[in-house]
């Protein structure tokens, strides 16, 4: 399929949101290489009673993702990661229920005596951040606020074979039963970009259970290595921010499947 042109249309949507849409392909290399297509869609809500002229101060919700062009998985995957970040209960479990969950407890929030000068915020937007002719990771990027001391930020990943149509997981690249191999090399890592010793204990300033490191299940197939990644609270205070942890594929070869997905990125 040869590259499509990019073209923009803007409609309104029901509720008052304006959805942009726009057909845009996922740039691949090679002589052969095939594009995806995507159309971005967008959720936006507005504070009805707020009376800024900076319009970006009235925002409530803004989400803005890609819906792409017959795979399904990706993107059923995708929607899940996004309605994760506020869940609701809603028979719809849309992201349009998502949205008008959102504003119903905002409205109902602000006839709150404490509620003066606090406005709720639901922030995601979506971007791809590696592809090829198998690959395509997406970063999904978040931040709520719902009345509480502060907000919150969350960063997540979805790893996908566009040959397969599947979510790639850990296992599917890793050689059995190397998961420990992979977790001492990503601790000796984490320890110098902490600066701590081998031996220095886990217990103070970091939330590893029983104190003994441990990789998450959010990482992202990169060019360099796998790229990990935890969110605020997860292992460290607020005020610590989030915590980023490469694995250079140099470090981890030996036990990466030799004809995996990742085999790409090459020795």
């Amino acid at each position: 399929m040869k590259r499509a042109s990019c073209y923009l249309v803007l409609f309104l949507c029901a509720l008052g949101a304006c959805n942009s849409r726009s057909i845009q392909p996922v740039a691949t290399t090679g002589a052969k290489a095939d594009t995806l297509t995507y159309v971005i869609k967008t959720i936006s809500r507005k504070d009805k009673d707020c009376t800024s002229s900076d319009t970006n101060k009235c925002q409530i919700v803004s989400i803005k993702y890609p819906v792409f062009d017959d795979e399904p998985v990706l993107n059923d995957s995708l929607e899940k990661k996004l309605l994760a970040i506020y869940p609701i209960q809603h028979p719809s479990s849309s992201l349009q229920a998502q949205t008008d969950g959102f504003i119903k407890e905002y409205e109902a929030f602000k006839k709150e005596p404490y509620a003066e000068g606090r406005q709720y915020a639901l922030q995601s937007s979506v971007k791809i951040i590696n592809q090829s002719l198998t690959l395509i990771v997406l970063d999904i990027n978040s931040y709520v606020y719902s009345g509480g001391a502060h907000g919150s930020s969350f960063r997540s990943y979805i790893n996908y074979n566009i040959k397969d149509k599947k979510v790639i997981k850990l296992d599917d690249v890793l050689l059995p039963d190397h998961r420990d191999s992979l977790n001492k090399v990503a601790e000796k890592i984490f320890r110098k970009n902490e600066g701590l010793s081998a031996g220095s204990p886990l217990n103070k300033g970091y939330f590893f259970e029983g104190d003994k490191f441990s990789l998450n299940g959010n990482y992202a197939f990169t060019k360099e290595g796998i790229q990990f990644l935890y969110n605020q609270y997860e292992i460290k205070p607020y005020a610590a921010g989030q915590t980023e942890l490469l694995i250079p594929y140099p470090a981890i070869w030996q036990w990466l499947k030799p004809d995996g997905i990742l085999s790409q990125f090459g020795k």
